[in-house]
């Protein structure tokens, strides 16, 4: 199991109110169907969020949603909160060597504005205080700000398959 340290206020930096916060599999669950919409505008939420029928759209993002609540299942999942609003939802889950960050993603309205930095070395952290040599993630090959963040934080290709990037990070 995966252990979180304590951050003082320092840590969150110009974020006053922000703190993160490990939530149930039925927390995460019920926000991706009633308020998640960070995926759209995205370079992979294009694939879920298109045209203008909701019918449609709940045809897709309702399988899409329980498919990855069964793979991230022995994931552990987070908000970061910026006083009552999510502001971003990430997920960890532990390997051998390495904590593997299965999902990150950031509101729109947030998103610039190092949020997703900070996330990232929430992550490094917790691996660090986990024991892992590694912090990895996956990211699709067309997602340009991702992987311009990614590699801002220090992440390097490990492995690459024919539309995404596995990245790792050695941790400190």
């Amino acid at each position: 199991m995966v252990t979180t340290r304590s951050f003082a206020k320092a840590d969150y930096g110009f974020w006053p109110g922000l703190r993160v916060v490990d939530v149930k599999c039925s927390e995460h669950l019920l926000f991706n169907f009633c308020d998640f919409n960070f995926f759209r505008g995205s370079a992979g939420g294009s694939y879920l969020f298109f045209g203008s029928s909701k019918h449609l759209v709940l045809l897709i993002a309702v399988p899409y949603i329980l498919a990855c609540e069964v793979v991230f299942l022995r994931g552990r999942r987070f908000f970061v909160k910026l006083k009552d609003h999510v502001a971003g939802v990430f997920i960890v889950r532990s390997r051998a060597e390495s904590l593997y960050v299965s999902s990150l993603a950031v509101a729109p309205q947030y998103r610039r504005l190092g949020l997703g930095m900070f996330i990232l070395q929430f992550a490094e952290n917790v691996a660090a205080d986990a024991g892992r040599k590694w912090l990895e993630l996956s990211v699709l090959k067309t997602n340009w700000p991702a992987r311009r963040l990614y590699e801002k934080a220090g992440f390097k290709v490990f492995k690459e398959k024919q539309r995404s990037l596995t990245l790792r990070k050695r941790v400190a």
